[in-house]
């Protein structure tokens, strides 16, 4: 392919980029609430303001090597917060955070050379993590590797078209709150490589409804087929459809707030 071919397609892919993303734009409802980014420029989430506190349960679903997110939940709020993720590298990478801090020693996000945790050990005492995937069912599931195996991320629906792959359990949403003894979700947060669409869809059929919904739509980065942007679109319809209003777009990451919680929260606005 020439070089020009090169430059050519690469044009049409980021103007196709910025098309799809301003689809999402165009489904935006008000919200009174100011979102603040907690976490890393990678690992980071826009959250609206007064809406967490010490009394919420948070869920971070795909950890990585970036939990940034997480601690910074934690760091703001108090607040408890489970985070689930299977891939062998997650499980090393909080263990890890958990002896240096411990031990006084500072750990890297992402193997950054100027990104670090800041936490006490008292303060991650409310982090607990389970080596475990959210699924539609409860059953044995395949993870993909990432194409480049310098990645974290491996995919459920096998966004990458890869080979490797490693087995693991998978649970749904009400079978983890039923284990755990938990009954209200206050926030669940959604970076799974391409899983979402089926937890989502487990989700808004059930009767759980977490106030703050904060999922990443994968195919943005790494699309399945030309129908990707359909298939986010619809399912972001679906979740509105379920009683939540889409508060903040960040790239393909997204923010909802359940209406009931909205209404409760507008009038101290």
């Amino acid at each position: 392919m020439s070089t020009l071919m090169k430059q050519a397609r690469a044009l049409y892919k980021r103007v196709e980029q910025r098309v799809a993303k301003n689809s999402l734009h165009r489904l935006l409802d008000h919200c009174p609430h100011i979102h603040q980014k907690l976490g890393t420029r990678y690992g980071g989430w826009f959250v609206p303001n007064g809406l967490l506190s010490s009394r919420s349960l948070c869920y971070g679903v795909g950890a990585g090597e970036d939990i940034s997110f997480e601690i910074e939940l934690i760091n703001r709020y108090g607040c408890e917060v489970h985070c689930f993720d299977p891939t062998p590298r997650a499980q090393r990478h909080v263990d890890q955070l958990h002896r240096n801090t411990i031990n006084g020693l500072p750990t890297s996000i992402n193997d950054s050379v100027d990104l670090y945790y800041k936490i006490d050990p008292g303060n991650l005492a409310r982090l607990h993590f389970h080596a475990i995937g959210l699924w539609s069912q409860d059953r044995l599931m395949r993870f993909y590797a990432p194409a480049d195996p310098a990645h974290v991320s491996h995919s459920i629906v096998n966004l990458q078209h890869t080979t490797d792959y490693f087995e693991a359990h998978c649970q749904t949403l009400k079978t983890v709150m039923q284990t755990l003894g938990h009954s209200d979700l206050s926030l669940l947060k959604l970076d799974v490589e391409g899983a979402e669409y089926e937890i989502l869809a487990s989700l808004l059929d059930g009767d759980i409804r977490p106030a703050v919904l904060c999922v990443e739509f994968d195919e943005g980065y790494n699309a399945l087929d030309e129908e990707y942007l359909t298939r986010i679109v619809n399912m972001v319809s679906r979740v509105k459809t379920g009683g939540y209003r889409l508060t903040y777009v960040d790239g393909w990451n997204a923010t909802f707030v359940h209406r009931r919680v909205m209404a409760e929260s507008e009038g101290n606005v």
